[in-house]
């Protein structure tokens, strides 16, 4: 499973080197708009309260498509406003190289975490002599991770492979302010293993909190 995963992400950032992909409109997932109001998401569509689940504002819905697969989304608001939308699922093998390979279409993966580490895919991308040990050192890490069931693939979508750009952190810098990020994570194993795909813009996210911090301090 690994080195086949591997070979697809290997295969993406390839295609994606010297070219730039076209971004969306600012969309989380679909039809699910980045700082949407809470108001659109009510219970006569569907949604319902899973707040206490998710551990802030949030609302829920099943079956939604992706993949060709049935997913429950957790949409997670701040401020009244939609910032996350996480996909949920029984994990498979079936399930997880459909999520892979869908993303890697459109979205280049970066990097790499498990409960302990980071693997930074375009340092690794940048260092490693050639595609094999790429691969290699892609697929122990993906062993390790999957092994103790705690593994998540970050992805940046529509972002230029530059050789200046020699980490992951640099590209999503050099990126347009309304990049969106996937993250795939796998979480647990066996017969209780998940598989999320997390939504986010991060850079849009990081700007409105730098603003929120420059605004005047309130007298009391």
């Amino acid at each position: 499973m690994s080195r086949k995963i591997a070979t697809i992400f290997a295969a993406a950032f390839a295609l994606l080197v010297g070219s730039q992909c076209a971004l969306a409109e600012d969309n989380l997932f679909k039809g699910y708009a980045y700082n949407s109001p809470l108001e659109n998401y009510a219970v006569t569509k569907g949604y319902y309260d899973c707040s206490g689940d998710i551990g802030g504002t949030a609302r829920c819905i099943d079956n939604v498509d992706f993949v060709g697969q049935k997913f429950s989304a957790a949409l997670v608001f701040s401020a009244g406003k939609l910032i996350i939308v996480t996909l949920v699922s029984p994990s498979d093998q079936d399930v997880y190289t459909k999520a892979s390979a869908a993303l890697s279409k459109s979205f280049t993966v970066v990097s790499m975490t498990d409960d302990k580490t980071i693997l930074d895919l375009i340092d690794l991308a940048a260092t490693a002599k050639n595609k094999d040990e790429y691969i290699s050192k892609f697929s122990n890490f993906e062993n390790v991770g999957l092994g103790a069931g705690n593994l998540t693939y970050t992805f940046l979508e529509g972002v230029k492979v530059k050789s200046s750009l020699r980490n992951a952190s640099s590209m999503l810098a050099a990126a347009p302010d309304n990049t969106r990020s996937a993250e795939l994570i796998v979480s647990g194993k066996g017969a209780d293993a998940l598989l999320l795909v997390r939504f986010t813009f991060p850079k849009l996210e990081a700007k409105k909190s730098l603003e929120a911090a420059q605004e005047p301090a309130e007298s009391f």
